[in-house]
């Protein structure tokens, strides 16, 4: 098990050097932290990086459901608001402190004023966690902001975008032209992602580090994985008959099957999938009998407006 970053990182630089481009993939966040750390410090011996360090203030997302944006407990110490979408006057990138949890939202503390972020905006925020990161020209960031940036350019969150060099003023200019400028500050090493962040990435081969917890394995997770390489995946596993025990189980959801069923019901309840993912599968029932409840009332409303006309 302790030799498995280091023959991982051997493997990465192989390809590396044979010109391939290589993602490692894991299935849990303290699995890729691990491995972006060994992978960065093997480049670095090798020179393949940059001589200079430069220490970067960064944001890393922390993960939330909108149920967890409104407990005050998941804006623990440190961490902080930034916005997605604009809110009110403020644009994409502001970054905000929490103050409490209200009845009507939460309320942030931006640039010296007191603001409302209401429920239904929830998802217009990131709550993330301040980081300072060694970068180097040839380093490699996964990029976890939607965003226009200050010269026009679009990033995009899930990218793997490579440095080509550190300004003095803290923008970070992309081997493709765009510039990081420094109010664009949410991103992660990138040679190491998880299995969700490498949807709809394809690079030429995958490494996959195990790291035999069977919840974070299932045969979802493991397709997406396997079909990320198109020329091939690396396996570096401590327990190959686990791994090949967690990939044969179901990733389906008893939830979203029975949502497939209660959906297909009436091609005029489509919105039951969103429903039922937010609030459950009781309250969605609810909803959709009160739904057809009131339209069924307003037929007959107009049933009797038309006869006594």
């Amino acid at each position: 098990m302790n030799d498995q970053p280091d023959e991982l990182a051997n493997e990465y630089l192989r390809l590396d050097e044979q010109g391939h481009s290589t993602v490692v993939v894991s299935q849990t966040w303290t699995e890729v932290h691990r491995v972006n750390e060994r992978v960065r410090a093997a480049l670095k011996e090798e020179g393949l990086l940059g001589v200079e360090d430069h220490s970067i203030d960064a944001l890393e997302k922390v993960d939330l459901t909108a149920a967890e944006k409104r407990d005050a407990r998941s804006y623990g110490p440190g961490r902080v608001i930034v916005f997605n979408q604009r809110i009110q006057k403020f644009e994409p990138g502001t970054v905000a402190q929490f103050v409490e949890v209200l009845d009507k939202g939460i309320l942030a503390e931006v640039q010296d004023n007191l603001v409302v972020i209401q429920h239904r905006n929830l998802e217009r925020i990131n709550v993330c966690r301040p980081l300072t990161l060694p970068l180097a020209s040839g380093d490699r960031l996964q990029l976890k902001a939607n965003r226009r940036l200050q010269g026009g350019s679009i990033v995009t969150n899930g990218e793997l975008v490579t440095v080509r060099q550190v300004r003095g003023d803290g923008a970070i200019e992309l081997i493709d032209g765009r510039v990081l400028d420094a109010g664009y500050r949410e991103f992660v090493p990138g040679y190491a992602v998880t299995s969700y962040g490498s949807q709809g990435r394809t690079v030429d081969y995958v490494l996959f580090s195990d790291s035999t917890i069977k919840a974070a394995t299932n045969d979802q997770q493991w397709y997406v994985t396997i079909s990320r390489g198109r020329r091939g995946i690396r396996i570096f596993t401590p327990d190959k008959e686990q791994l090949r025990e967690n990939a044969l189980r179901s990733g389906q959801r008893r939830l979203a099957l029975e949502l497939s069923r209660f959906a297909r019901r009436s091609i005029r309840f489509r919105w039951a999938d969103s429903l039922l993912r937010r609030y459950g599968e009781r309250i969605t029932t609810m909803i959709h009998r009160g739904r057809h409840f009131h339209q069924f009332n307003h037929a007959l409303e107009r049933h009797y407006e038309h006869k006594t006309t």
